[in-house]
């Protein structure tokens, strides 16, 4: 049986005005304490929450005070999206009530009429233009388990140490396996044969290329007329753009830097204004779509473009909700999460150093970014105007709990790596290198 496929679930919904302070306190009871294990936390135990890698609820003001303020929840599940809100709703009626029961047209019902919540959840679920996961398709119970399992086997070889280091790395791996066998039961380890994902990723890439590749051909005429017309469109933009200016080093003005660095991860979560028009606006979802394709299908091994940081990241649109007017500008915007390690400085700068150009590709489509040439140049390269813009478009992120707290993406790729070869009868080379990556 497949394993779960990795979502990204996504709701913005409106909130009630009269209710913004309301939600504002609900959710910082949330904060105060994430998993409800010290009894303060009555609204929303997160710790409860079933197939759940990572997940925030943020309220997103706009500070031009045109548009209404709206509650974004983002999770990082298994599974399908309705199975998961039915889930939700069976664990979490009150929470969910509490928090969405701020928001415009919420169930009079609430939770408990699972059928209405699932629909008005739905209803307000934005796609995610592009979706990426380290460990894509690796449910929730797999990270814990195969955490377990890799902790388990390095108490074991602390405590045999001396012993270990005197056989033979196959006779090794045999005592190790041994011994996990003899306490699996009463640690609760799942040690049931694992296959590995690698073929399964390669064909859908390869099939990937083929259907680029196959309407590229068919395209062509088409493109090869559009394309000196797009090309003079574009530069024509990038060098009418205004980018914003920041006379000063890096600097973190709304003090979003005291609610990082608690852990081993941490959070992002950025809103910008989409330019104007739709040539900007069809080209970010274009290259958006090319990402998503690399994400599902290329780049499934515990890095982004080279940034081996990140767990989990998306990109989502939220289209202006106004009604439309003749000559009335539009403000889509563009609102990126990101759950990733170590520190904001590092994890930027891995952005610069490795991926400035799939940077700049995607944000010179937004308002303020460092002026961009041919889409992905410049832009980005310029570290300390990008760190600043990056810094002025991030909001406070009033809820976000995160599944996997002491581990990294490397952690969690390499316990999966471990334990699904402990069972495999491996070569003395594999077996080597598995003792290796212990």
């Amino acid at each position: 049986m497949p394993p779960p496929r990795s979502t990204a679930l996504t709701v913005v919904a409106p909130i009630i005005p009269a209710r913004r302070d309301a939600l504002a306190a609900a959710l910082a009871e949330i904060a105060s304490d994430l998993d409800g294990s010290d009894g303060e936390n009555h609204v929303l135990p997160l710790g409860v929450l079933p197939r759940t890698h990572f997940i925030r609820w943020v309220i997103v003001d706009d500070r031009a005070r045109e548009l209404p303020p709206v509650l974004a929840m983002e999770a990082n599940i298994d599974g399908p999206v309705d199975a998961y809100l039915r889930d939700l709703a069976a664990v979490a009626a009150d929470g969910m009530d509490r928090l969405f029961g701020c928001c415009v047209g919420y169930p009079a019902g609430g939770a408990r009429d699972v059928l209405a919540f699932t629909r008005w959840m739905r209803r307000h679920a934005r796609r995610a233009e592009a979706f990426y996961c380290a460990y894509r398709d690796v449910p929730k119970a797999q990270v814990d388990n195969d955490r377990k399992v890799h902790d388990a086997i390095r108490e074991i070889v602390d405590a045999r140490r001396a012993e270990l280091a005197t056989l033979p790395p196959r006779r090794v791996m045999e005592r190790i396996r041994a011994e996990v066998r003899a306490r699996a039961a009463a640690d609760g380890l799942d040690l049931s044969p694992q296959p590995d994902d690698d073929d399964r990723f390669a064909r859908a890439f390869r099939r990937t290329v083929a259907a680029a590749v196959a309407g590229g051909l068919v395209a062509l005429p088409a493109l090869l007329a559009v394309a000196p017309l797009a090309a003079a469109t574009l530069r024509w933009k990038e060098t009418r753009d205004r980018p914003a200016v920041f006379p000063h080093p890096v600097r973190d003005r709304s003090g979003l830097q005291h609610d990082e660095d608690f852990i081993v991860q941490n959070q992002l979560t950025n809103v910008v204004d989409v330019k104007p028009g739709w040539f900007r606006y069809g080209l970010l979802r274009a290259v958006l779509y090319g990402i998503d394709r690399l994400a599902r299908t290329y780049y499934v091994h515990g890095h982004l473009g080279g940034i081996t940081s990140i767990h989990f990241a998306r990109w989502v649109i939220v289209p202006d909700p106004r009604p439309w007017r003749p000559l009335a500008r539009r403000r889509h915007r563009l609102l990126f999460f990101s759950n990733y390690d170590a520190s904001w400085e590092s994890y930027l700068g891995e952005f610069v150093d490795r991926a400035a150009g799939g940077l700049t590709a995607v944000w010179s489509n937004t308002e303020g970014f460092p002026r961009a040439r041919w889409l992905k140049e410049d832009g980005a390269d310029d570290e300390e105007a990008f760190k600043n813009w990056a810094r002025s478009i991030q909001i406070p992120t009033q809820v976000w709990w995160s599944g996997a707290r002491y581990s990294t993406t490397q952690n969690v790729i390499d316990d999966v790596w471990i334990r699904r070869r402990m069972e495999r009868d491996l070569s003395d080379q594999e077996i080597e290198a598995w003792l290796l990556r212990l």
